[in-house]
């Protein structure tokens, strides 16, 4: 994977009308779940560009971010600085985390699973720097949901980095975590709404995720779950 090219797109879609509405509802499910506590040591696995490990900081934590790419965690540096925030960024794999053993209190991993080789293996390295009665936030992409079926469908005739992506069912997720030793604790299903990058079009997101949630419960593009490490 070509990581620069992927680094130079990845922030440009969060400032997209779609991507900013689909960020604002991800990122408040995600924090509602992993409840940051000031002084906390949180690590983001998978930390691309550092939003989530940012806004951990601006909570209040003492936040790690890992991330297999340079390129990346040059640019969630340079957001840390400006935002006269502290914290580290490491190189490293989710499957082979090189930081020491029960060392953090909470660990965020958002769409990095789907694009981790062995899950298993990143579940188990999650599980042995988590301290007893840690918890971890995953926030990953729903395998039965709209945007999944028109990104495998774009994928037919491009390349993108979806192609390289394991989308995840709320089914599959759990399983994986009480393998690695986990009890989960809540699920949000969220993004109901269809991928329109329009204005016009995404001052009605609210309906749809209210209406089709009902309706459809479980769809979203978007899954986030919590867990507890036993």
């Amino acid at each position: 994977m070509n990581f620069k090219e992927v680094a130079s797109r990845y922030d440009a879609w969060y400032r997209t009308p779609l991507g900013t509405v689909a960020h604002a509802l991800e990122s408040e499910a995600v924090f509602e779940l992993a409840e940051v506590k000031p002084g906390e040591r949180v690590i983001d696995i998978g930390c691309g560009t550092g939003i989530y490990a940012v806004e951990s900081a601006q909570r209040g934590a003492h936040v790690i971010g890992v991330d297999p790419s340079m390129e990346m965690l040059a640019v969630a540096r340079e957001k840390l600085r400006q935002a006269g925030l502290h914290g580290y960024f490491i190189c490293g794999s989710a499957e082979s985390l090189p930081l020491r053993s029960e060392k953090f209190d909470l660990a965020l991993a958002v769409t990095s699973l789907c694009f981790v080789g062995r899950p298993d293996r990143a579940v188990e390295e999650i599980y042995r720097v988590l301290k007893s009665g840690g918890r971890i936030v995953l926030g990953e992409l729903n395998r039965f949901s709209l945007w999944a079926l028109l990104r495998r469908l774009k994928g037919l005739f491009m390349d993108t980095i979806y192609n390289r992506a394991h989308f995840w069912s709320r089914t599959e997720l759990k399983r994986l975590l009480r393998r690695g030793r986990f009890d989960t604790d809540g699920v949000r299903t969220l993004l109901y709404f269809p991928p329109i990058n329009r204005k016009a079009f995404l001052k009605s997101y609210r309906f749809f995720e209210t209406v089709l949630s009902r309706i459809v419960s479980g769809t979203g593009a978007f899954l986030a779950i919590k867990a507890w490490r036993r």
